[in-house]
């Protein structure tokens, strides 16, 4: 677990009972910002762990050039429009069709937090009081905003992995974009090895009691206990 600028935080990442982890995660401080990241490449498209691994490289990459007058909000959309047209050019020169999820958090000193989210990999703000997570952009999460399933239907429909937006398969792609405040609150950024599979109310209780380190181990354990084949990934950071 590591301790910074008033951030507790920790990641893990799981390759579960697939034949390789087909994620790809970053946690760490870039340009006076902490930077919490995880790509989930698409486990039906060839090539999937080079998309995620290429998705988190450019976005440190974009991160690393700094900030100067640009917006967070601004540099993930920049970031994911390049890691988007990274994938498709690779795509184009392999003859393959890699694609990955990403979602991303840049935090500050003062708890500030901008996220930006392709596919449906999720970043989520915890208190234990309230939870709040960004938008899946898939089939499911259309059925869910039409009232015609239950979120705990959503949880088993066999059409869950099916998603409406990832890089790498157009040249332009829709970035969903949040400004949000963590003070007093617990950041979790995961692939859906895990919340496709452990209540989000389970996923409250665990990291509002026990440190980040603890946590992460924790959900990945209650992934595979509730029957998880996927990668499992999971990013816990605790603000003061």
């Amino acid at each position: 677990m590591k301790r910074e600028s008033g951030l507790r935080y920790a990641a893990m990442s799981d390759q579960g009972k697939r034949e390789r982890n087909e994620d790809a995660y970053f946690a760490g401080e870039v340009a006076g910002y902490h930077i919490f990241a995880v790509a989930d490449g698409l486990g039906g498209h060839a090539s999937g762990d080079v998309a995620s691994r290429m998705a988190i490289e450019v976005l440190k990459e974009t991160a690393g050039e700094g900030f100067g007058e640009t917006s967070p909000l601004a540099l993930l959309e920049r970031a994911f429009q390049r890691a988007n047209a990274a994938v498709c050019t690779y795509n184009r020169e392999k003859h393959l069709n890699a694609a990955t999820t990403l979602s991303a958090a840049i935090v500050d000193e003062s708890g500030r937090c901008w996220i930006g989210t392709v596919g449906d990999s999720r970043a989520y703000i915890i208190t234990p009081s309230s939870i709040w997570h960004t938008r899946d952009q898939s089939y499911v999460q259309s059925l869910l905003e039409a009232g015609v399933l239950s979120p705990a239907e959503a949880m088993l429909h066999p059409g869950k992995n099916i998603l409406t937006q990832a890089l790498g398969l157009e040249t332009r792609v829709q970035v969903d974009l949040e400004e949000r405040n963590i003070t007093g609150a617990v950041l979790v950024v995961s692939s859906d090895g895990l919340h496709d599979y452990v209540p989000e109310r389970a996923i409250q209780e665990v990291v509002t009691t026990h440190e980040p380190d603890v946590a992460c181990r924790m959900l990945i354990d209650a992934a595979k206990d509730s029957a998880s084949t996927d990668n499992i990934t999971v990013i816990v950071a605790r603000a003061a």
